[in-house]
């Protein structure tokens, strides 16, 4: 079964942008306890986790009487914030951007004594705070009472209209041309947000290419319910669903092509949910031997399988480019390093993280922890044993990385936050993980298989192999930082994209590889390394590949995104040490 994923699926900015006022909040020294006033955004999922984080929600002003209230991304009236104000309270506005333009278009046409008319429903909290800017008198309209627009709209007076920004264009443009026959004058602002116009256009194309649109998000979300309702519009059918286990079978009877989109407040974590289980219905479908190779090889992404092969193609490159022939002990090791760190870190990882970032992988790490532990161990031990035949020096070094590798994940020290104590550790600190994942491999891949022949290293070499090794791994994990980017945000990890945002990391990645490309000519051009190095442009220009599939979301199954970007590692390993035969 295919899948296709929408490319602007999930948190828009004003959601985003909430959402991670809220988290920054927590980290700070703001005043205990933390409300929002009304819910932050409309999913249910993701206000349970940040009341689970201290996080409260209030209905109405009363029920606050201290600490700091945020108010929601819908916004609310003046009135409202006023009465916020006057009990003491700090006060944090979330509303979003592009709601706050439309409060100040209405207070302003409201002061030059205009009628405000609001295209959207009525209950909406977003309307309902955009209406207490319309000082001069305003209406709500919808499709529903549009009927009764001869009573609610008067037709002697010039008229201001503004969409809720989440409204859909047929309804906005229909309700505007029934203005424009009764009123005297009417001035009109297309406040329909640019995210929710991109979002029915693609679903509008997306529909027209799948058998049936998965779409993702609160029942409560207008714009989430919106989306089902252009799809099914455009002749496709369309499922909307709160949660992946609302997904039946059935639902999949006679489908080959699956879109998955999202609302606006739909975080990455429930989309992928969703994927995960319409892979999993598609899997059980498939007949035996199919069925049995594609959970093989999603098992081995997972565990970090195609991740140590990766480790051993970067070794490969890596003596090749110093002039050394690849033999199989530090291959060896170098895999068996590489699938023993990430597997352990994975499975004590103490931020929960990946129960958002990778639902699939947590529940696979849940049914098998006893033995994937095992096979971590076994793997460390196994790679002490072999480094060792290798020499004492190389053995020494191995166990002085997998110990610090350790090390990184563990609990070291107790500190105290906004009232609460938890155990700390190197993992903790910002920026730390891909820098940390970056050395390992590098060192590892180019420094480990030379260290017991010193005479003959070729230091200038050794360098260059070392810095093009620690980029391609640096660019593959922050890759799937970026990937991660929600799920480690909602869990406090401070990651590159987190602290840089995910813009300006794109921009990063796009210019290391550009560099990393350049460097690697350079080295060969100079004498530096080997002339095999040419080849690993090869590799440079997947990654790009790679990287452009994963900014169009064209690749929605993360497990096939994570082996290709591995297995290009062991391509490089391959291509790298037959170019220098």
């Amino acid at each position: 079964m295919k899948i296709r994923f929408a490319r602007t699926a999930g948190f828009c900015m004003g959601v985003r942008r909430a959402v991670d006022m809220v988290l920054d909040l927590q980290r700070g020294n703001t005043p205990l306890p933390i409300v929002t006033y009304g819910p932050l955004i409309h999913n249910p999922q993701t206000l349970e986790i940040l009341d689970a984080r201290g996080v409260t929600e209030a209905g109405n002003i009363e029920e606050i009487d201290r600490g700091t209230v945020v108010v929601r991304a819908h916004g609310i009236s003046p009135a409202e914030h006023g009465l916020l104000k006057e009990k003491g309270l700090q006060v944090v506005d979330a509303t979003c951007p592009r709601v706050r333009r439309v409060q100040v278009l209405v207070e302003r046409h409201a002061g030059q004594g205009r009628f405000c008319v609001i295209v959207g429903d009525a209950d909406h909290p977003e309307v309902r705070g955009v209406m207490g800017f319309a000082t001069a008198g305003g209406v709500a309209l919808a499709e529903a009472n549009l009927d009764q627009m001869s009573t609610l709209v008067p037709s002697d007076r010039e008229v201001c209209v503004v969409a809720q920004t989440t409204q859909d264009r047929q309804t906005f443009e229909k309700v505007v041309r029934a203005l424009e026959r009764h009123c005297l004058k009417i001035h009109v602002h297309d406040t329909i947000c640019d995210s929710t116009k991109r979002r029915q256009q693609e679903v509008t194309r997306l529909a027209r290419q799948v058998d049936l649109v998965v779409v993702v998000g609160g029942k409560g979300s207008g714009n989430t319910r919106r989306l089902a309702q252009v799809a099914e519009a455009c002749g496709a059918r369309s499922l909307h669903v709160e949660t992946a286990g609302e997904i039946d079978p059935k639902d999949l009877d006679g489908v080959s092509r699956v879109g998955v989109t999202g609302g606006a407040s739909t975080p990455n974590w429930q989309m992928r949910q969703a994927v995960d289980r319409i892979k999993e219905i598609s899997a059980t479908r498939r007949s035996g031997p199919l069925r049995r190779l594609r959970r093989a090889v999603d098992a081995a992404v997972m565990t970090y399988g195609f991740a140590a092969l990766g480790g051993g193609g970067l070794t490969a490159t890596c003596m090749t480019l110093q002039g050394e022939t690849p033999t199989w002990p530090p291959l060896v090791v170098a895999m068996l390093f590489v699938f023993s760190m990430h597997l352990l870190n994975r499975l004590h990882d103490r931020s929960g993280a990946v129960r958002f970032n990778s639902p699939e992988i947590a529940a696979f790490y849940a049914r098998h922890t006893t033995a994937l532990t095992a096979a971590g161990l076994a793997s460390s031990l196994g790679a002490i044993v072999l480094a060792l035949g290798v020499g004492i020096t190389t053995c020494i070094l191995l166990t002085c990385t997998l110990v610090m590798g350790r090390l990184y994940s563990a609990a070291l020290f107790s500190a105290s936050g906004n009232g609460r104590n938890s155990w700390l550790g190197l993992r903790d600190v910002p920026w730390s993980k891909t820098p940390a994942v970056t050395f390992g491999w590098a060192f590892v891949a180019a420094v480990l298989p030379v260290v017991e022949a010193p005479a003959r290293v070729n230091f200038i070499g050794l360098a260059v192999a070392f810095v093009l090794a620690a980029g391609m791994v640096f660019w593959r994990m922050a890759v799937s930082d970026l990937m991660d980017v929600q799920g480690d945000r909602i869990v406090g990890r401070q990651t590159i994209p987190v602290v840089l945002g995910v813009d300006q990391t794109r921009k990063i990645l796009w210019i290391l590889l550009v560099l990393l490309g350049g460097y690697c000519a350079l080295g060969v051009w100079m004498g530096w390394i080997s002339a095999a190095g040419y080849v690993l442009e090869v590799n440079m220009l997947l990654f790009a590949v790679l990287f452009v599939f994963y900014a169009r979301r064209q690749l929605a199954d993360r497990l096939l995104y994570e082996g290709a970007a591995d297995l290009n590692f062991v391509l490089a390993g391959i291509l790298v040490w037959q170019a220098g035969m």
